[in-house]
């Protein structure tokens, strides 16, 4: 089974949002299939944004932490699901994934955006995946991110956040 992971970084853009700092969460609602979002039961308190470097592109993750002084942090929250792109008040990551077992093909994209206005943030993510009748040489990334979001959602997730 083989499996590849393409996260999108568009280095020739720019954006002026700083996602650095610590929020606290407010609100987090999820559901799988996508389509009538209830609370999650054990939500993060907190969310500790910190930026990187991803091969020379920015990127911002985020740790689930216990305490506003994110010193009780989860260190693998953070390292899946970056933002890597710029958009409006915010970035967005993409990760598009193929898995061919078999004669099984499994195809997945998921979105994530965190967009910040004033000191609120709003995490929102998708998950979307299929399994087409694809031969090996069909069954790849491209052919994840070129189906995207046509696919079944799977999973979504919206966090809202106040910066500290």
């Amino acid at each position: 089974m083989k499996r590849l992971v393409l996260v999108m970084a568009m280095a020739a853009c720019s954006s002026d949002t700083d996602l650095g700092g610590v929020y606290m969460v407010t609100a987090d609602v999820s559901s799988s299939p996508c389509g009538a979002d209830a609370p999650v039961a054990s939500q993060p308190a907190y969310l500790s944004f910190t930026q990187g470097d991803f091969f020379g592109s920015k990127i911002w993750t985020y740790q689930i932490c216990a305490d506003a002084a994110a010193t009780s942090c989860d260190t693998n929250s953070g390292l899946f699901g970056g933002f890597s792109e710029p958009i409006d008040n915010g970035w967005k990551g993409v990760e598009t994934s193929d898995s061919l077992s078999g004669t099984t093909c499994f195809l997945a994209y998921s979105e994530r955006t965190a967009v910040l206005s004033g000191k609120m943030l709003v995490i929102e993510s998708n998950d979307y995946n299929d399994m087409p009748a694809l031969d090996q040489a069909a069954c790849t990334t491209d052919e994840a991110e070129k189906r995207g979001k046509t696919m079944p959602c799977e999973m979504h997730e919206r966090i809202d956040a106040t910066k500290l």
